[in-house]
């Protein structure tokens, strides 16, 4: 009993900043993300390191929160040098997105088609197609508030698609994962681009 009271009394000593300092909030959205995460390649332990958070908006209405990890992210100097490096092949990446309302699957498809429309060459976007017609084809399912999409880059241009806890089938394109990365790296952006390389730039 002696010991119990005593683990108490630190606990109760102890500032609440260290139990919340893993975790990032997304201002607007209010959402939390882990300042890392891990996950697997060819069964290797990989760290992530949390590189910026954004909020992706229609029109007035706050749609999810995100956040993007890398493996060992550089420190860089500007924006222009951290998006170079995150859309560059060979570290594995990841994009957390927590829904902050209902989305209907078919308006989530729509717009990732857009996406690579918009983000892929006329021979890009013909080489991809089919690729792009299984990965559109996995959002048969409409998002409800609080649930998460994981997308993961693995070296190699493999981009594995976890939808509310659900794995999908990987696929393995560098161009399609580098263009896929770009809907929200690119310069035509759908966020603020800027928020997601925060953590890198070297102050």
């Amino acid at each position: 009993m002696y010991k119990f009271i005593l683990l108490l009394l630190v606990f109760l000593l102890i500032p609440s900043g260290i139990f919340t300092q893993q975790t990032v909030k997304e201002s607007s959205t209010g959402k939390y993300f882990p300042s890392e995460v891990k996950i697997k390649n060819a069964e290797k332990e990989i760290t992530l390191q949390l590189t910026g958070l954004a909020v992706r908006k229609k029109i007035i209405f706050k749609v999810y929160g995100i956040a993007h990890y890398m493996q060992d992210p550089p420190s860089v100097k500007d924006e222009a040098a951290a998006f170079n490096a995150i859309l560059q092949d060979g570290k594995a990446k990841q994009i957390t997105m927590d829904f902050s309302r209902d989305v209907e699957a078919a308006k989530i498809k729509e717009a990732y088609i857009d996406g690579f429309k918009q983000h892929s060459s006329k021979e890009e976007l013909q080489k991809l197609q089919p690729l792009i017609n299984q990965f559109t084809g996995y959002f048969t399912k409409d998002v409800k508030e609080n649930q998460q999409f994981i997308l993961q880059w693995l070296p190699g241009g493999t981009i594995i698609a976890i939808l509310n806890g659900e794995t999908k089938q990987a696929i393995t394109d560098p161009i399609f994962a580098r263009v896929l990365w770009t809907i929200w790296f690119g310069e035509d952006s759908i966020i603020d681009r800027d928020d997601l390389v925060s953590r890198m730039i070297a102050k």
